[in-house]
Order: C-alpha cells, then sequence, then structure tokens
C-alpha cells in the first residue's frame, strides 16, 4: 500500500513543533503540517511571550512542570539560545495560598512576601493585608523564539515541515490514515492532531469525540517602565463583579507578564465567549477596559495602553490535557490556555503515542 509519509503531524502551533521536534530521527519519514503560516496569529501560540511557572495548586501539575522545566534547559543548552527570562512568577489571591501546600510538598523553593516586602521589590502595589507567594524559578517564556526554535530542531533531525496545508478530513482503516488536503491527498501510518481550537472538527470526522470548547480570549499591551524586570504576577483576588462594565465572564484570575517589545502583557484568564476559530473577531472592549484598569491599580508606574489582541484557547472542563491514541490516529490537545509551558513533555508523549499507532 502507497504511503506518502509514516507519522504526519496536524497543526504547527507549540504541541505540534514540540512533537515534530520529538519524533526528529525516527527511522521513517515524519511530515508537519500547519493550514496557515508558521507562527501565524489565529491560534494559541503566536506573540511575544508566556508566563513559565511551577505554582499550581495540584502538585501533579508541579511535577509536570519541574519536567518541562528541565526539558526547556535542554533545549536552551541544544540551540545556545535563552528561552526562559526567570525572573520568578508571583501569586496574590486566594489561590496562592493552594499553591504553597502544593509547591511544599514537591520541595519546591518558594517565599510569602507582604505587601511592604513585595513594594521593596517591585514597582507592584498591593492592599497592606495582601500577601504574595513568590516562586524564583518562574518567568516569561520567549513565547515565539521558542516556538521557532522548536522547528528549527525539527527540521534538523529531518523532519519535512509544510505551511499553508491545511488538512480537510481525515479516513481512518486499520492499516492506515487517509488525509485530505486541497490538492489531493496524503496517506500515513499514524497521524497526530495538534489542532487546537480547530482539531474538534478534524477528529469527528473518524469518530473521535474531542471534549473541548474554544474561545476567544483578550488581552491588552499596557507601558510600564521595566516591564522586562517584573516577574509574572497571577491574581485571583481581584476580579470583576458578573455584568461589570459589560463583562460576562469574570474569569479566573487577572495576570500581567512582560511582553518584550510590547510592554506588559495583561489578561483575564478564561473570561472570553465561546468562539468560531474561522471567525476573525477583534478584543472585547470591557475585558481590554477591565484588564487595563487592574493594571493601574497593581503598577502604579503604568502608562498608556498600547494596543489589545485576541488568542484562543481549547478549554476541557477539568483544564486537563488530551493525550490519547485512538488507533492511528493520536490526540494532541494541551489546552485551556496553560499548555504553552509543557510543550516539551507533551511532545514527547505525543511522539511516543504516535510510534505505538505506526508499528
Amino acid at each position: 500500500m502507497r504511503r506518502d509519509a509514516d507519522i504526519v503531524v496536524v497543526g504547527a502551533g507549540i504541541a505540534g513543533v514540540a512533537t515534530a521536534r520529538a519524533l526528529g530521527g525516527y527511522p521513517g519519514s515524519v511530515l508537519l503540517l500547519e493550514q496557515f503560516d508558521l507562527g501565524h496569529a489565529r491560534g494559541s501560540s503566536h506573540g511575544t511571550s508566556r508566563i513559565f511557572r511551577l505554582n499550581y495548586p495540584d502538585e501533579r501539575f508541579v511535577r509536570m512542570a519541574l519536567a518541562a522545566d528541565a526539558a526547556w534547559r535542554e533545549l536552551e543548552s541544544a540551540r545556545g539560545e535563552h528561552l526562559i527570562d526567570r525572573v520568578g512568577c508571583l501569586d496574590l489571591g486566594p489561590t496562592a495560598r493552594k499553591n504553597v501546600r502544593a509547591l511544599a510538598a514537591c520541595g519546591v523553593r518558594h517565599e510569602t512576601l507582604s505587601a511592604e516586602e513585595v513594594a521593596a521589590r517591585w514597582p507592584l502595589q498591593l492592599d497592606s493585608d495582601e500577601v504574595g507567594v513568590f516562586q524564583p524559578d518562574g518567568g516569561v517564556t520567549f513565547a515565539d523564539q521558542a516556538h521557532t526554535a522548536l522547528i528549527g530542531e525539527a527540521r534538523e533531525r529531518g523532519v519535512d515541515v509544510r505551511e499553508e496545508t491545511p488538512v480537510r478530513a481525515l479516513a481512518a482503516d486499520r492499516g492506515s490514515v487517509t488525509l485530505t488536503l486541497d490538492r489531493g491527498e496524503l496517506r500515513a501510518r499514524a497521524v497526530v492532531v495538534t489542532a487546537g481550537a480547530w482539531g474538534a472538527e478534524l477528529l469527528a470526522g473518524v469518530g473521535i469525540e474531542l471534549p473541548v470548547v474554544p474561545t476567544r480570549e483578550t488581552v491588552v499591551y499596557v507601558d510600564v517602565p521595566g516591564a522586562e524586570r517584573l516577574p509574572p504576577v497571577i491574581d485571583s483576588g481581584r476580579l470583576p463583579l458578573k455584568g461589570e462594565g459589560g463583562i460576562a465572564r469574570v474569569g479566573q484570575s487577572a495576570f500581567s507578564l512582560a511582553a518584550p517589545g510590547k510592554g506588559l502583557k495583561a489578561g483575564l484568564h478564561h473570561s472570553g465567549p465561546v468562539a468560531d476559530p474561522d471567525a476573525e473577531e477583534g478584543p472585547d472592549t470591557s475585558v481590554a477596559a477591565w484588564t487595563a484598569g487592574w493594571v493601574a491599580t497593581r503598577f502604579p508606574e503604568a502608562g498608556e495602553t498600547l494596543g489589545a489582541e485576541t488568542c484562543l484557547y481549547a478549554n476541557t472542563s477539568d483544564e486537563e490535557f488530551v493525550l490519547e491514541r485512538h488507533g492511528r490516529v493520536v490526540v494532541g490537545s494541551a489546552c485551556s490556555g496553560h499548555g504553552f509551558k509543557f510543550a516539551p513533555i507533551v511532545g514527547r508523549t505525543l511522539a511516543a503515542l504516535a510510534r505505538e499507532a505506526a508499528e
């Protein structure tokens, strides 16, 4: 039976490129397909920065983040590049207290700081009775550079990377998977679907239900002097009221982090509406306005808002990742808006499943 590739990875966001990199050196042929151009801004992996953190209330995620940290350091060493600026990460609000227990259980260093101690370190304002939990190994991942580094590694390891190549349908049988493209078909021994918000529709064609709901989230960029020296902040203590300023979903936490070349990036995590990934819709002005106001209350030196953009989340109900094998089809959905940091270990897991599927 004719096969055009042994393993095809569909979707070149951060999970897809990490999977392709982990498949580099596979004795068969590996193909990575992206429906748009590499690094496009329509999905979940674009932009200059993402938060890297070990801070989670679940010990399992703390241990996963530790493994991801080691994997990112290995990639940095292999590429001779600085991909994460480890300026630490600061938690505020009720979730911070839960994170302390998990960090302590995993033996991860951290410290609890008073409002005065926080103000002595950074131009960051807390109420007098608030505390912050600082973890020094977190920081800012240079997202676009990390994405490019993984693509470079994949190509150097023999992966064929093709952009502007959308996959319209999948059909699986016992011996192969057929991918329908705009011009013709491809046949593969195994397929890995890391298509983000587009994954559910594609997988439905082969009878696989992907339990994700896409939402379109809004982030703003604010002029804050010295933003690159600030730790990312995750604040579960200050949230809008439902309906405040027209906000429909109050979200889980406000967050901020440096965005090289763009100032301070901030958002309201999980506040976006359910979205059609093919629709090109702009930022939510209500969320953008509230977020800019939150930045002003936390960062006294904040200046004007420089812009806003959107990012797609592919959300599961429990924020767990979907990493599964269904015969010759492997499903990878590292989602719910916190998957970027785990990309290297997610890629290794999906690559191992793909090798099994191709046997």
